[in-house]
């Protein structure tokens, strides 16, 4: 006896297709589709597209620019060799706070036996040292709730990054700027995260 074949009909949300483009957020995305690859031209060509589709066309125009070169954020973090130091002043307490003041605003909660949703991608494991090394660690300073850290290991002397995943507030900037891309950010289970007041 031959084996039976099922027969399945594949099932596809065309409507969720037809009510997003009749939505005004469709008229957003389209009004803007061609500001960010108009910057391949240049910062001031750019911005003189940008201005003149934003002001007058409303991105009527009937072309779109191709954005397919575009490599990500990523492969524009500048080394520290070609940078200096700065030194910002310490948090007055009235305009500007410290971190963990803030992190405490924003009433962050992960739960701990929760999997870490910030994780280092298999391929890329030793991309931090190199980020550490080549452009000074940028993801402990450009993280707001100080998420990413690097530390000393007692026994080699090298710099060993530390994720406090339980800090993050899900701006997702690592996942943009980190040198290589190395982070594998992931939704985190339940409803994790910052729980900001009044939103």
């Amino acid at each position: 006896p031959g084996a039976e074949v099922a027969s399945f009909e594949s099932v596809e949300v065309s409507s969720y297709q037809t009510a997003m483009e009749a939505s005004w957020v469709w008229q957003e995305l389209k009004a803007v589709r061609n500001v960010h690859p108009s910057f391949h031209n240049g910062l001031y060509l750019g911005m003189l597209y940008s201005g003149f589709t934003l002001k007058f066309t409303g991105g009527a125009e009937p072309w779109t620019f191709s954005n397919k070169d575009y490599k990500g954020d990523h492969t524009t973090t500048g080394l520290k060799k070609d940078f200096s130091p700065i030194e910002y002043p310490k948090p007055d307490g009235k305009l500007t706070f410290d971190i963990l003041s803030n992190l405490a605003r924003s009433g962050v909660n992960h739960e701990g036996d929760q999997p870490a949703h910030l994780t280092i991608k298999p391929a890329l494991t030793t991309s931090p040292l190199k980020s550490y090394m080549e452009y000074a660690g940028p993801e402990s300073r450009f993280c707001p709730a100080k998420v990413y850290e690097f530390q000393e290991n007692e026994t080699t002397g090298e710099a060993e990054l530390v994720i406090n995943a339980q800090n993050c507030v899900h701006c997702k900037t690592c996942d943009i700027k980190t040198p290589d891309n190395y982070v594998k950010w992931t939704v985190p289970e339940g409803a994790g995260g910052p729980q900001y007041q009044g939103m």
